[in-house]
């Protein structure tokens, strides 16, 4: 078996998806009516959320009482119900060349699979509609949104398999708005998109573009991958390599570090605005640790 902080694999993200149907954290989903609680109902099948419970007036009905609560309070207390909408949830996973990056720990083409992994589990937990758009380096991949285990599987082998071709040697030209602009065409609605990616093209295309057009009628949950070398030059030399070469930097051949760390934090500071003028949460998350550990804390932090 190939190791999983290089080239994922379907036991590995199989087990985290099955850790992710255990996170005590949901994505903002839409109240129904003001009344609408926290906390949506997981049994399906009725086509209803729990809204409320209340007493019982003359007129309502009965097939509504809630006998365990009435029996305990000594009073007729009704379960109150809304129609559930019809949820569906997608993910824009980016395993482009730029994502088979790391100076430490894993590649950031792997982080990104676990986090789709962790995410997809909750997913399926909840009974939502599951879909996905993979972004690789020989073009797009939908996967049209479905419910249950074989929605979760079609996307876990994708990953396994587009993330195993990494790098490519010849990549075709897809960029970070081709993505959002295929995610936008799903025509989605009060719906839940989780972007995954290092945005590292985002200011040079037409991202932010489609990224406004998915916020006027979506949530919308950013999940930004990155290795420390590529915000920090080093001090001391470094070794870069890849499938085919290895080239050796010396420390004095890393000119204009201070205009490259500007850059680079210009561009984070240029996203960061975008996301917080649609109230987009960014989540960052690094090679340096495992995923698993950085979702638990990023949970935390979001319920609190």
């Amino acid at each position: 078996m190939s190791d999983s902080r290089i080239y994922p694999n379907i036991d590995g993200l199989g087990h985290l998806s099955q850790l992710g149907k255990t996170l005590a954290w949901h994505p903002p989903y839409q109240r129904l009516t003001p009344l609408t609680g926290k906390h949506r109902s997981h049994q399906r099948g009725r086509g209803l959320d729990f809204v409320e419970l209340r007493h019982y007036y003359p007129g309502d009905d009965v097939r509504c009482i809630d006998w365990k609560v009435t029996q305990r309070t000594g009073q007729p207390y009704l379960r109150v119900y809304a129609e559930e909408n019809d949820k569906q949830i997608a993910l824009l996973i980016d395993l482009r060349n730029t994502m088979f990056f790391a100076s430490d720990g894993s590649m950031k083409s792997a982080i990104a699979s676990e986090v789709a992994a962790i995410i997809s589990g909750g997913i399926i937990r909840d009974g939502d509609r599951l879909g996905a758009v993979v972004l690789t380096a020989q073009g797009i991949i939908t996967i049209p949104c479905r419910r249950g285990e074989k929605a979760l599987l079609s996307i876990l082998n994708t990953l396994v398999q587009e993330a195993g071709k990494l790098p490519s040697l010849k990549p075709k030209s897809v960029s970070l708005a081709d993505g959002l602009e295929t995610l936008n065409n799903l025509g989605l609605r009060n719906s839940q998109c989780f972007i995954i990616s290092d945005f590292h093209d985002y200011a040079s295309s037409h991202a932010s573009r489609y990224l406004d057009a998915l916020a006027k009628h979506n949530s919308l949950i950013g999940f930004s991958i990155n290795d420390p070398l590529e915000e920090k030059l080093p001090t001391h030399d470094v070794l870069f390599g890849n499938q085919e070469l290895q080239v050796e930097v010396k420390k004095h051949q890393l000119t204009d570090k201070a205009q490259f760390e500007e850059h680079v934090a210009e561009e984070k500071q240029q996203l960061k605005a975008h996301c917080d003028k649609h109230r987009l949460p960014l989540l960052n998350f690094t090679t340096h640790q495992e995923t698993w550990a950085q979702m638990q804390s990023r949970c935390k932090r979001g319920n609190q």
